[in-house]
C-alpha cells in the first residue's frame, strides 16, 4: 500500500516531507544550521543553473513582454488577497500588510524541480513560467529590499536590489550575443571563464544578498553557449542530486514547536488558498499563449525559499503564531503545485 503510494506521489512532495519529519523529530535540525543552510543555497543554485544551461532568453516565445504583465499582475493580487485574508484572520492591518509583502514572489524552483523529475524544460508552461518567475522574484526582490532598508535603517536591500538588475542585464546581453569573442577562446579558458563567472555570482550573493535563483540562472545561461553538449548533461545529472538538499531544506522551516491549534489551523487553509488563487491573475494576464492555462497557473503558485527569506525578515514584526501560520501555507503551496503540474505536464 505504501509503496503504491509513493509510486506516484512526486519526489520533490516526499523530499518536503521528509525535511518537515527530519527536522521536527530525528534531529532537532533547523533551516538555519550551517551546514543545512549551506546545502540548500548549493541545491537551489543548482537547479537554477541547469535550467539557464538550456533556456533562450531570446527566443521568439520569450521576447514579448507577456511574462513580466503575467508577473505584475500576479504579485498585485498575492499582495492584496493575502492581505485581505490576513486581516480576515484579525491580525492588525500592519501585520496583514507584511505578511503579504513578504510572501508576493513565486519563486518557481519547486515548480522548474517538478517540471525536471519527467524531462527537459520542454513545455512551453515551464518557460514562460521560469521567465515571468525571474519577473516575479524581482518584484519580490524590490519589496523585500525596500521593506528590509525600512526595518533595518540600512542601505544594503537597495544595494541587493540594484545588484541582481545588473546581473539580470548582464544575462540577457550575453544570451544576445553568442558569437562574441568571448566565446571563440580555447576550450580550457572558456570553461574557466564559466567557473569564474559562476564564483563572482555567488561572491556577489553572499555580499549583497543576491538571489541565488537568479544567480544560478545567469551563470547557467553564460556557460550555454561555451560547455559542450556532454558536459552540460553532466551537469544536469549533479544538479538533480543536490537540488534534493534544497527541497528538503524547505520542510525544515516547518517547526511548530507547541502544537499547532484549530484556529490555527484554519489560518493555514485561508492563507495557502489565498496565495494559489492570487497567482490565477498571472495565468489570466498570459493570455493563450499558452496551451494549458491551470499548469501554468500553478507553475506560479509555489512560494519556496523567497518568502521564507521574506517571512524570517519580519518575524520580529508579528506574531510567532501569524508567523507558523504563513510558513506552514508557503509549504502546502509548495506541496501541491509539484502533484499538478507533473500530472498535467504529463498528458500535453
Amino acid at each position: 500500500m505504501a509503496s503504491r503510494f509513493i509510486r506516484f506521489v512526486p519526489a520533490v512532495v516526499l523530499q518536503i516531507i521528509f525535511g518537515i519529519i527530519l527536522g521536527a523529530e530525528a534531529f532537532s535540525l533547523s533551516s538555519k544550521d550551517f551546514g543545512i543552510e549551506l546545502l540548500a543555497n548549493v541545491g537551489l543554485f543548482a537547479i537554477f543553473f541547469g535550467v539557464g544551461l538550456d533556456f533562450d532568453l531570446t527566443a521568439p516565445e520569450l521576447t514579448s513582454s507577456t511574462p513580466a504583465r503575467s508577473a505584475v499582475a500576479g504579485v498585485s493580487a498575492s499582495l492584496v488577497l493575502v492581505f485581505l485574508a490576513t486581516l480576515a484572520l484579525d491580525h492588525s492591518a500592519g501585520s496583514s500588510f507584511l505578511v503579504g509583502m513578504a510572501t508576493v514572489s513565486t519563486s518557481v524552483s519547486v515548480s522548474v524541480y517538478s517540471y525536471l523529475t519527467i524531462g527537459p524544460l520542454s513545455h512551453l508552461e515551464a518557460k514562460l513560467a521560469v521567465l515571468a518567475g525571474l519577473f516575479d522574484d524581482l518584484l519580490g526582490l524590490i519589496a523585500l529590499s525596500v521593506l528590509s532598508s525600512l526595518l533595518s535603517g540600512s542601505l544594503k536591500g537597495l544595494i541587493s536590489l540594484a545588484v541582481s538588475l545588473i546581473v539580470v542585464l548582464v544575462s540577457y546581453v550575453l544570451k544576445r550575443s553568442p558569437t562574441g569573442k568571448s566565446f571563440q577562446l580555447h576550450p580550457a579558458y572558456r570553461y574557466g571563464l564559466a567557473v569564474v563567472v559562476t564564483v563572482v555570482l555567488v561572491l556577489l550573493w553572499s555580499r549583497f544578498g543576491l538571489t541565488l535563483a537568479i544567480g544560478g540562472f545567469v551563470a547557467g545561461a553564460f556557460s550555454g553557449p561555451i560547455l559542450t553538449e556532454g558536459d552540460q548533461r553532466i551537469l544536469t545529472r549533479v544538479g538533480g542530486v543536490l537540488g534534493t538538499f534544497f527541497m528538503v531544506s524547505l520542510g525544515l522551516l516547518v517547526r511548530p514547536e507547541h502544537g499547532i491549534s484549530l484556529v490555527e489551523v484554519l489560518g493555514v487553509a485561508v492563507l495557502s488558498f489565498a496565495m494559489t488563487v492570487a497567482k490565477w491573475a498571472a495565468a489570466l494576464a498570459i493570455g493563450k499563449q499558452v496551451k494549458d492555462r491551470v499548469l501554468y497557473w500553478f507553475s506560479m503558485v509555489p512560494r519556496a525559499e523567497v518568502a521564507g527569506i521574506g517571512l524570517v525578515l519580519i518575524a520580529p514584526r508579528i506574531s510567532s503564531s501569524l508567523e507558523m501560520e504563513a510558513v506552514l501555507a508557503v509549504v502546502v503551496t509548495s506541496l501541491i503545485a509539484p502533484l499538478v503540474i507533473i500530472r498535467r505536464a504529463r498528458e500535453i
